[in-house]
Formats: C-alpha cells, structure tokens, sequence
C-alpha cells in the first residue's frame, strides 16, 4: 500500500512539472497574436537602431535605445477585455516553456495577475511580464538594473499601442 502511495505522488509531482509548456516565446505569441481581438505590436532590432541614430533624442536615451534588441506587447481589446484577458493569460503560460527563466515577481488578487520573469543569456538578456491587462517581452543586452528602464520601456511600448 505505501508502495502505491509514493509511486502516486511521484507521478502527480512529473505531471506538475511537465506542465510546462513545450512552446518558446515567439512560438506562443503566435499563438495568439492574429487573433483580431487583441492589439499586437512589435519592434525589431533594426527599427532600435534607426531610433538610436535619430538626432532628436538624449544621448543618455540613445544609449539606452541601442541595448534593445526586440520588444513584443499583446494587449487584449474589445467589450469583452476583462475575460479575454484572463483567456490570454492562461493560454499563454500554458503553453510556453519557461523552464531556464527566473521568476522575479508574481503578484495575483481578484482583478490581476502579473508574473516577470527573466532569462541571462550569454549574448543578450530576456524579460517577460505577462498579466491578465497585457504580455510584454523584451530582449537585449540591457539588464534592468534599476525599475526605471523597465518603465522606459513600458511607456514605448504603450506610446506605439495609444494607452
């Protein structure tokens, strides 16, 4: 019977753990950033280094600008945001692997759930927010000393998506 017993909550811990998505981050913003529903905006490392090059901003910004590699915001629209929020969240965490990032917050009450994660990497770093208000991925050889810069971020990303 004890026998029984172990090998049960062995197996109930490999499927926790197996819950992990199997998916990499872009493949499960693919999954839902078509959908007609959502607002879905992204900028790509040439589009940074054009910005980094413009005359009209602080060197301090430019400098700033010029670690930014990628930057992917999906944010729900609609009469219905609230429940495809929460649709999104859960879509997305089910389905991504997040096994090599690091947890840094999660914050969950009965209007919100936020979860930032980020990922060192080698040539460039990975941050994640995903929440039940929007999904923000950056990548880049920043590292986010300070919440400003995460701000600074938040607020581009938002300026281009009109919030």
């Amino acid at each position: 019977m004890r026998t029984k017993f172990i090998l049960f909550f062995l197996f109930i811990s490999f499927c926790s753990l197996a819950q992990d998505g199997n998916k990499s981050i872009d493949q499960a913003f693919k999954l839902i950033d078509s959908r007609e529903d959502i607002s879905y905006f992204e900028v790509t490392q040439d589009m940074f280094k054009m910005l980094s090059e413009s005359r009209d901003i602080s060197p301090e910004f430019k400098e700033y600008i010029s670690k930014l590699h990628q930057l992917k915001m999906i944010q729900p629209g609609g009469e219905h945001r609230t429940e495809l929020g929460e649709e999104l969240f859960k879509t997305f965490m089910e389905n991504v692997n997040l096994k090599d990032y690091t947890r840094l917050m999660t914050q969950r009450d009965k209007y919100s759930k936020i979860s930032f994660y980020k990922k060192d990497g080698k040539d460039e770093n990975e941050f994640l927010l995903v929440s039940n208000n929007m999904i923000i991925y950056i990548t880049g050889t920043l590292d986010l000393q300070n919440m400003q810069q995460f701000e600074q971020i938040i607020d581009i990303a938002g300026s281009a998506m009109g919030m």
